[in-house]
């Protein structure tokens, strides 16, 4: 057990120093809003994706506590009015809310995937259906469906995190 706290605790330390290394020392802004460094060792993230990970997850936060969080895609970590494109946070685990365009003159809707993976060059997030369609989509389209959705697709992204915590 103290070989694995010891393996923790030196991954957490080369942690700090890749944050170190870009200005963004861990203890002050973990005290603001915790990231979760134990679950990115438990699922054998680098060290330094981990850092970019984490530096990511703050400036989020950071800018949803100011009022200044990005409003042209759900998950982008960026402040509003950025440069460029957006940069999501989708992660395994994650679920996205998708548009889906109705046929033949009906209504859309809006349904939960599951994601898979992302791929930002693309601009394409990968996953798997997580609810029944309320239209038919030629049979094309049904729980548990792998799907491959456009960025500018996504209306709402919740973390996995957010469906264990209470």
């Amino acid at each position: 057990m103290r070989l694995m706290a010891d393996a923790y605790e030196v991954w957490l330390d080369q942690v700090r120093d890749a944050l170190r290394s870009i200005n963004m020392p861990m203890e002050g802004w973990q005290k603001s809003w915790a990231f979760d460094f134990a679950g990115e060792y438990e699922r054998g993230t680098s060290p330094d994706v981990a850092a970019m990970k984490a530096n990511r997850f703050w400036w989020s936060e950071q800018n949803k506590s100011i009022g200044r969080a990005c409003e042209k895609i759900p998950g982008c970590w960026l402040p509003r009015g950025h440069q460029g494109n957006c940069q999501p946070q989708y992660e395994p685990g994650d679920h996205i809310k998708v548009e889906f365009e109705g046929e033949g003159g009906m209504p859309g809707e809006w349904m939960w995937m599951l994601v898979q993976s992302r791929d930002d060059k693309k601009g394409v997030v990968f996953g798997t259906l997580d609810n029944e369609p309320l239209n038919e989509y030629g049979g094309k389209v049904k729980l548990g469906s792998e799907l491959a959705i456009s960025y500018d697709k996504v209306r709402e992204h919740r973390k996995s995190s957010e469906f264990t915590k209470r």
